[in-house]
């Protein structure tokens, strides 16, 4: 076995954990409204389970929805009416072999308002709206109240114990009640409950022992951000000092996160520049004044990450939060020693995207993510003969899926290499992790039946010829025409096929001259990264305001890559702009009612592009006499993310499975 440390049993109290793999508390939104377990919940937590996890803490659970819900169908644990799911829950992770964990949390002046059945939020202090300093939108609260808090915490951890639960961490990071009380961000209590450290720790304290009473010798777990990262928050030095004192407290392990939302959100869920294990030595350095367990969480995405992790002391388990999403057979596949079989997360946070939208937990790169009770693609009861035109990843994971059904599947690509859109996503700076996810894809064509054929010239008439039950069209996008005075293709490319094609696209020296980029949304930006990062000067017009650059961009994303850019000092950035012309080598913009004048060396175009579905459109027009089955999927379809057209392929070829098998069906008993 190559990773001996990472599937070495640890004892915590009474538990023995099969493994050092955790699964982090991570929303589903698969719950209640009420907050009670649903059966999709149970399935999702089963298949972490079955992948070999070997501890799993249940998303958040709410020990009183009243004042401390945070989202919509959080899972709360009030009374007995909850007890049944949580029951099933916990004997469906238990059953395939891994610890049940139970997370408690209350939201504080982290709750959503909307949710509540009081009028504001609790926290540890009055706070006033920014907006209208008269508006109270959290009541500090009174001792009774921080009492009867206590107690609420206390009852649902007999409650969790009575569903079955083996161990129960406390949800002590990110901004929620119990990190309300202990940071001197946020509390400003000069009473029992604050003015100064031990004041601030007075709750924290209070809370584990009345859930050590509650729990027994069972293992009490304690989540906490080692560093805020914002001003006036703890700092990994405070909490160097303050983790021995919750461990002399009762506590019998650490998970080790970072971060408070929303101040410092890119440290709760990393970007996609975040570097793998870039928070182990956080964790090392509360193992280091700590004597029990520590848990380390975030951007651990190999095997061989966690390995290392656990030799060098910075952790004594691992928790696998987005990593998990993306493949739960991670344990399982880590330990086979078939690490290139993981599904690679990417960083992308189409989860959390998901998540602020109040939908359903979903994965860019695994479709099967919070439908585990759809079950596997079935198999064809018939013979089928199936084309896939477009190798980006809706295309690879059509090809892939009807395969894996049955269907004599051929992948069509006109470029002479695989991945299509997605070697265009991975160009930027900071985006390798999609190239790892597109190096994943093209390792699972190759150990599938999948006919590739790079180079391809498809047309209506070579696809009649091949005689297909279906057509799968992932044919992406392609540029839009322009009718800018000066641009040609000597001194112009489009941002989509200069990033297809680094880095042999041939533009002039860095000392040539700046290059014009127009259009600043994601693309547009990114373009503009990418050449800077090869020592270009660069001119970015954009036609919107600079709040809308990269508008369209995942949020944290977003974030990150705007800071980066707009910190450069090779970036001039032209707001509500428009190009006139290019002549002799000269720019001419128009800014409002000002005309500017900047020498560029080339231009490149980032405005937007358009469907290509025209291959699509012509073979769908005669498929009707010829049988053929037509699905359009992916950006050709409608433009999006890589995980709706990842989702948009697997349920297309999941409908046409099943409309064939109907009919195979229904002949059958026709006979």
């Amino acid at each position: 076995m190559s990773y001996p440390l990472l599937f070495k049993p640890l004892r915590i109290r009474n538990v023995v954990i099969p493994n050092r793999t955790v699964m982090p508390p991570m929303s589903t939104q698969l719950g209640t409204p009420d907050g009670e377990v649903s059966d999709a919940q149970i399935a999702f937590y089963r298949a972490r389970a079955a992948g070999g996890t070997g501890m799993i803490i249940v998303e958040f659970c709410c020990v009183e929805l009243a004042s401390g819900q945070s989202e919509p169908n959080q899972l709360a644990l009030e009374s007995s009416d909850h007890l049944r799911g949580h029951k099933l829950l916990v004997n469906a992770i238990k059953a395939e072999g891994s610890v049940a964990c139970l997370q408690l949390q209350h939201g504080g002046a982290a709750a959503k308002r909307s949710l509540l059945k009081i009028d504001t939020t609790i926290g540890p202090n009055d706070i006033f709206s920014r907006k209208d300093p008269s508006k109270l939108t959290c009541k500090g609260m009174s001792h009774s109240q921080i009492e009867a808090i206590i107690e609420c915490f206390g009852r649902s951890a007999e409650l969790g114990i009575k569903a079955g639960y083996q161990a129960v961490e406390l949800h002590g990071a990110h901004g929620y009640l119990l990190t309300q009380f202990m940071s001197p961000r946020s509390n400003k209590r000069d009473d029992v409950w604050g003015g100064n450290e031990a004041g601030r720790l007075e709750f924290p304290r209070r809370v584990i022992h009345r859930v050590r009473q509650a729990i027994g010798n069972r293992p009490l777990i304690y989540r906490l951000s080692a560093d805020e990262f914002c001003e006036g928050g703890l700092t990994i030095e405070d909490m160097e000092r303050i983790c021995p004192m919750l461990v002399d407290a009762g506590i019998d392990a650490i998970h080790v996160s970072t971060g408070v939302g929303p101040e410092s959100f890119d440290k709760v869920l990393d970007p996609m520049s975040a570097p793998d294990g870039w928070r182990l030595p956080y964790s090392r350095r509360i193992r280091q004044v700590c004597n029990v367990p520590i848990i380390t969480v975030g951007q651990i995405r190999h095997p061989d990450t966690a390995e290392q992790a656990l030799h060098d002391g910075d952790a004594d388990l691992i928790a696998l939060g987005r990593t998990l999403l993306a493949d739960p057979e991670w344990s399982n596949k880590a330990r086979a020693d078939n690490a290139d079989a993981i599904i690679p997360c990417t960083s992308c946070n189409f989860c959390v995207a998901n998540g602020f939208a109040e939908n359903s937990i979903r994965c860019a790169n695994n479709p099967a993510t919070g439908r585990e009770l759809d079950g596997e693609i079935p198999q064809l009861m018939a013979p089928a003969r199936a084309i896939v035109v477009g190798s980006g990843p809706a295309g690879i994971t059509a090809a892939l899926s009807l395969a894996a059904a049955g269907a004599h599947t051929s992948l069509l690509e006109c470029q002479n290499q695989l991945g299509g859109g997605l070697i265009v996503s991975a160009a930027p700076p900071f985006k390798d992790k999609l190239e790892r996810y597109r190096q994943y894809l093209i390792r699972q064509l190759q150990a599938s039946t999948v006919n590739i054929e790079l180079g391809a010239n498809t047309s209506e008439q070579d696809i009649a010829a091949r005689q297909p039950d279906i057509v799968v069209f992932a044919t992406g996008s392609r540029s839009r025409p322009h009718n800018f005075n000066g641009l040609d293709i000597h001194n112009s490319c489009d941002a989509f096929d200069l990033l297809n094609t680094l880095p042999s696209h041939p533009l002039p020296a860095p000392d040539a001259g700046p290059i014009l980029v127009l259009g600043g949304g994601e693309t547009g930006c990114e373009t503009c990264e990418t050449l800077i990062d090869r020592g270009y000067k660069v001119i970015l017009s954009s036609r919107s305001a600079a709040r809308q650059l990269a508008r369209s961009a995942e949020m944290i994303y977003r974030n990150d890559l705007l800071q980066r850019l707009l910190a450069s000092p090779q970036l001039e950035l032209i707001c509500n702009s428009e190009l006139d012309n290019v002549h002799e080598g000269i720019a001419q913009l128009r800014a409002s009612d000002e005309v500017l004048n900047r020498a560029i060396s080339y231009c490149v175009l980032a405005q937007g592009r358009d469907r290509e579905h025209r291959l699509h459109d012509a073979v769908a027009s005669t498929s009707t006499s010829s049988k053929i089955e037509c699905a359009l999927i992916g950006d050709a379809h409608t433009m999006g993310r890589i995980g709706d057209a990842v989702d948009e392929a697997h349920q297309q070829v999941r409908g046409f499975v099943q409309r064939r098998n109907r009919v195979v069906n229904s002949s059958l008993i026709t006979d």
